[in-house]
């Protein structure tokens, strides 16, 4: 299959996974605040964060496993798949009870970092013990990777739509009947388990001999692979950890200082911004394997070709889903779960800037953790990490919900962008100023037309959920348009005219 026809399948399965996310949110999420109320919500969302922090602990194992998998199957060595295989479900193992034991000293912490009514005490501690079966989970990661690495995020997305709906089926249910926190966490358990079964069988089905060689292989054959793992394996730690640190505790710095009721507007309003940003990150996801396959066969001129052109059309993606979404977005949280639940204009617009720049950030972050060159940007990552949270944790006391994400803006935009401006140059040879270029022109004229669509909304409000569909619709196509006559010049728009025809041919033929 080629490059083109593998980020076409998986950026059209991303789409598909983040429709289905989008769908089944808003129908699912009032009817959970209904059961389970703002608290109850709230804190649950905060628990499940910091079951996520546990993942700390994985030790960069993933990230360095993709360029190995990633690169022994492209020279399709079957062993050497296997024992790379092998190699990670051990590690794995050892990190599950580093996890369990992190988990227990966690427990005895939690109702400090999520204060809640005292009512509520027992129910959430006995949903943190629940929310740790997922972790058991853990040894079987590899199997997902192997999946990704062999550029079938196509597999991995339609797995996640089956699992979201298995566990928004459950939730609700368990919710109804007034399990509360627990049974929220007992639907995922029981959706991440479905789905880890299905990745488990896909890959054992291509590689059914890897479990024998997890049992049997030596400690000589493995010990190049583990060598390997070990040499990628710190630095890839350092960039997810501080990653993680600076993006992913924004709920629990909110819980912490404002208490767990916050957390819902905070979240609410950002429900959109979230969902584009996974969208406008997805065409990195789409690509990052095609980029990699340059790089490793030499070809820099044309990965810097296709870098700068990748970070155009992910600026001005980015552009084309956050302009609507900060327009309308007041009307949108008004019909989904009710306009107290807004939480401000300085909070839509901070998000809306930093999921476009995420967006970026994660295309180019894409390029070192994709090629095994992560460690060019594992101090620039604990930086950022560390200016992230410091300025959240300094700002949220005072400025309420705009605190986090104040945070992630000053670091992004003061730091993290033009340390990834020099990195990239350093390690390939990357102009910067076209890449500038490549993010600035749309931002200026996405400037220009934000003001024009904001007095369309203010003039025109919609009156319900198919007007507000019309109207973002509208917007969005209306500054593709704009963009596509300003930002590409006669011959560039041939060129992507060809291309998106050469996508949907593909696209026909695979659906034939």
């Amino acid at each position: 299959m080629s490059r083109v026809r593998r980020s076409v399948l998986n950026y059209a399965s991303s789409l598909l996974l983040q429709s289905v996310t989008l769908a089944v949110g808003i129908f699912s999420t009032p009817l959970l605040l209904k059961w389970l109320g703002d608290d109850r919500f709230g804190a649950f969302r905060s628990v499940a964060d910091w079951i996520t922090h546990l993942k700390i602990l994985e030790l960069g194992l993933a990230g360095a496993m993709l360029p190995l998998l990633a690169g022994a199957i492209a020279q399709q060595n079957r062993s050497q798949v296997e024992l790379t295989l092998a190699v990670a479900i051990r590690s794995y193992c050892k990190v599950l009870f580093l996890m369990l034991g992190a988990a227990i000293v966690l427990s005895f912490a939690i109702l400090h970092l999520v204060p809640v009514q005292q009512s509520l005490a027992t129910e959430l501690h006995t949903a943190y013990w629940i929310s740790l079966l997922s972790i058991l989970l853990l040894p079987f990661t590899p199997f997902r990777l192997l999946i990704e690495a062999s550029h079938r995020g196509d597999i991995i997305n339609l797995t996640y739509i089956l699992q979201s709906l298995i566990i928004t089926s459950v939730s609700l249910y368990l919710a109804s009947q007034g399990l509360g926190m627990p049974g929220q966490f007992l639907a995922i358990a029981i959706g991440a388990t479905v789905a880890t079964i299905f990745v488990s069988w896909k890959s054992l089905r291509q590689y059914p001999r890897t479990l024998k060689v997890v049992i049997f292989a030596s400690t000589q054959a493995t010990q190049p692979v583990r060598e390997q793992l070990q040499k990628l394996s710190t630095p890839t730690l350092i960039y997810y950890l501080f990653t993680q640190i600076g993006l992913f505790t924004d709920n629990l710095v909110v819980a912490y200082f404002l208490g767990p009721a916050s957390v819902v507007p905070f979240v609410m309003t950002q429900r959109l911004f979230a969902i584009a940003q996974a969208q406008v990150q997805s065409v990195g996801n789409a690509t990052w394997s095609s980029l990699a396959d340059l790089y490793t066969k030499g070809e820099l001129e044309q990965f810097n070709l296709r870098l700068v052109q990748l970070t155009a059309l992910v600026a001005t993606f980015g552009m084309v889903l956050i302009i609507p979404i900060l327009v309308y977005n007041f009307w949108f949280v008004q019909l989904w779960v009710g306009a107290e639940r807004f939480a401000g204009l300085g909070v839509s617009v901070l998000a809306a800037m930093n999921a476009v720049m995420m967006g970026v950030l994660s295309l180019w972050g894409w390029c070192f953790s994709g090629t095994g060159n992560v460690a060019a940007i594992a101090r620039l990552s604990a930086l950022v990490g560390i200016l992230n949270i410091s300025v959240s944790l300094l700002a949220t006391p005072s400025l309420q919900l705009i605190g986090p994400l104040l945070g992630t803006f000053v670091s992004f935009f003061g730091l993290y962008f033009w340390g990834m401006l020099y990195q990239l140059k350093r390690k390939f040879g990357a102009s910067p100023r076209s890449l500038l270029t490549a993010v600035v022109r749309p931002f200026l004229v996405a400037l220009l037309y934000v003001p024009c669509a904001t007095w369309f909304a203010q003039t025109y409000p919609p009156q319900g959920w198919l007007s507000l569909a019309v109207s973002m619709i509208a917007i969005a196509l209306i500054f593709l348009g704009i963009a596509w006559l300003s930002l590409l010049n006669s011959i560039e728009r041939f060129e992507w005219s060809q291309r998106f025809k050469q996508v949907l041919f593909r696209s026909t033929s695979m659906l034939r």
